[in-house]
């Protein structure tokens, strides 16, 4: 995918960034960031603006940051640059959802898993039983929304807000960690008077901690995907047993008498009847006619 702002206005929701020149800056640079590869990403101004920052520098320095060499560093910015870019390309944010919209899709979930599990496995398609789509239905039954609920006269999400919501995300699945004094530093670049105070009232704990394990649920399913490919490649290359079957040889003589055999068993009468002259009839027109000693 090709981030360029200069090549694109016409697609972009433009207000936001004629109207917050930071953040228009910001987006550009984010752009022409994810266009580079990985050697030239570590290069960049812009990776060392962040790796190099005074008030963030501690976060890159983790040990287990630091452990996993400038390979972490440039994929934990690369994530800050498309939380960036994909603010401003999603458009405007759209409402929080009301309490009783979550409440709504919590008992739509559970009623569905409340039926999946009293279905028959007989007819049911086993995919609904993996955890691959169990883990996502408990999700919905439990924290569908991954923002809080709108309660009365609350005001809808703003840039600044879903800003800081999809940074949390993305940094996150990296490093698993949502550094408030990172996502601070980040969105005061497009927003100046943001204080790690006003980071806080979004990224509550309770909301931390949906965004964890709806990280961590994400990860679960991908790992369940990925090991379903891999049992299915592994059966694939099972060389299939090239023994030749034993060879039928009976005549067909024998086969008719026990069609026959078969048909005259049938617990419906008629039926047997029916069938059995039927197939006799047309097998003496063939010249065919069953083995006495199977008859």
């Amino acid at each position: 995918m090709t981030y360029n702002l200069r090549e694109s206005p016409f697609l972009l929701p433009m207000t936001t960034l004629t109207t917050n020149s930071h953040l228009a800056l910001m987006y550009e640079q984010a752009s022409n960031f994810l266009n580079l590869d990985q050697a030239a990403r570590a290069q960049s101004d812009w990776f060392r603006s962040f790796r190099d920052d005074k008030d963030v520098r501690s976060f890159f320095k983790k040990k287990k940051v630091l452990a996993k060499g400038t390979s972490l560093q440039v994929t934990a910015i690369a994530q800050i640059a498309r939380a960036v870019v994909d603010c401003i390309e999603d458009g405007e944010p759209d409402l929080a959802p009301t309490g009783a919209e979550v409440r709504d899709i919590m008992k739509s979930a559970t009623d569905l898993a409340t039926k999946l599990t009293a279905a028959p496995s007989s007819w049911l398609t086993p995919s609904a039983r993996t955890r691959g789509f169990q883990e996502p239905l408990r999700t919905l039954q439990t924290m569908p929304s991954i923002v809080p609920a709108r309660t009365a006269g609350r005001l809808p999400m703003t840039q600044r807000r879903t800003l800081i919501l999809r940074l949390a995300h993305a940094i996150c699945e990296v490093c698993d960690e949502i550094p408030i004094r990172l996502i601070t530093t980040v969105v005061a670049r497009a927003w100046e008077d943001t204080l790690e105070r006003q980071v806080y009232e979004v990224l509550t704990a309770a909301e931390r901690d949906s965004i964890r394990a709806l990280v961590d649920s994400k990860r679960r399913n991908q790992a369940d995907s990925e090991n379903t490919a891999h049992l299915a490649i592994s059966r694939a290359s099972i060389p299939r047993n090239r023994t030749s079957p034993v060879p039928d040889t009976r005549t067909d003589a024998q086969r008719l008498a026990q069609a026959l055999d078969i048909v005259g068993g049938f617990v419906d009468e008629t039926a047997a009847i029916v069938l059995h002259d039927a197939l006799s009839t047309a097998a003496a027109e063939l010249g065919i006619e069953p083995d006495s000693a199977e008859e």
